[in-house]
């Protein structure tokens, strides 16, 4: 998503939006400010709606509610926005269709204008017959050519446009996938992703579902801040353990975390799972501006095999459902 408001405004929504969140029971990250940044912008009106139907019935917007409101009302724009684009891509495809088939039209009058000219110079020979034939030859030249000249102009433009048009599309594509606090995919991000690389079925493999353990605990004993920096964290020893050839990390919600491993056997999955428990357990996180560091983390992890042909959603709910290590 992109937000149009400069430094200023951005200040004044900015002094608007952290009172709401105090009076609420979220934690203050990211997708908090996001809810209440576009409630106060006055840009959502569905989200508006959505939190004062909620306030007036006298409820506490706490991280479940905040979160549904931001994935219903938030990252769906951007999809709002990919399915505004590909009309305005294909309305563009559609006047360069017409701009053609009208000079391709052209064309044609002129081809057999040509003929026409053939046959009365084989029959007319005067000097003035011929001159008066040139003359109409070189006017149907003349708007042939501006015609073929509006045509190039009218492709060059289009081409443009939908350079243009594409570049928004692939930004509010990824942004509708990308979890704005780790930068990993979220799960609907990893889901399409997936899907579009296999729409016939997942190749043989292993998802797994990595949860950090008492993420609560952590946040009650070092604040939002802090379990924000071990979400960040996590993240990093996902992309660090993950193999190449097609393996996608992403984070699910909250402290739960997955990833798909294309090609991967159940011995191979095992390894990547101590893997990742072992680089988890070795980060050491301190807080930005003081000496306090969190108590080692731990995560655990279920794993499921994927079987030839395989949905991801049902592989993936396999693999929350599974037995944790």
């Amino acid at each position: 998503m992109r937000y149009r408001e400069n430094r200023e405004q951005t200040a004044e929504l900015l002094r608007m939006v952290l009172p709401m969140m105090s009076r609420h029971a979220a934690g203050f990250h990211p997708v908090t400010y996001a809810v209440w940044y576009e409630y106060a912008a006055g840009t959502n009106p569905m989200l508006q709606s959505a939190i004062d139907s909620l306030i007036a019935k006298g409820q506490k917007l706490d991280d479940d509610v905040i979160h549904e409101l931001f994935d219903r009302h938030v990252a769906t724009r951007d999809i709002e926005s990919s399915l505004r684009l590909r009309a305005r891509i294909q309305k563009v495809v559609e006047e360069v269709t017409e701009a053609t088939s009208q000079a391709s039209d052209e064309v044609g009058r002129y081809n057999d204008g040509l003929g026409a000219y053939q046959d009365r110079l084989q029959g007319e020979a005067s000097r003035e017959a011929i001159a008066e034939l040139v003359h109409g030859l070189m006017g149907d030249t003349t708007r042939v050519l501006g015609t073929t000249g509006d045509l190039k102009l009218n492709l060059q433009h289009s081409a443009a446009e939908v350079q243009r048009l594409r570049g928004e599309l692939e930004s509010a594509a990824g942004q509708a996938q990308l979890d704005p606090l780790t930068g990993l995919l979220n799960r609907r991000g990893l889901e399409q992703q997936v899907t579009a690389a296999h729409p016939r079925g997942l190749p043989a493999g292993a998802t797994l579902s990595i949860e950090i353990v008492q993420f609560g605990t952590i946040i009650d004993k070092y604040g939002n801040v802090m379990g924000d920096r071990v979400l960040a964290a996590v993240a990093e020893q996902l992309l660090s353990a993950a193999p190449g050839d097609g393996a996608l990390p992403a984070r699910d919600r909250g402290s739960f975390f997955l990833l798909w491993l294309p090609g991967a056997t159940p011995a191979a999955a095992a390894a990547i799972t101590l893997r990742i428990r072992g680089g988890v357990a070795g980060c050491r996180i301190r807080r930005q501006d003081a000496e306090q560091s969190v108590d080692p983390v731990s995560v655990t992890i279920g794993t499921a095999t994927v079987a030839d042909g395989e949905t991801l959603s049902a592989a993936l709910a396999r693999a929350v459902d599974a037995p944790r290590s």
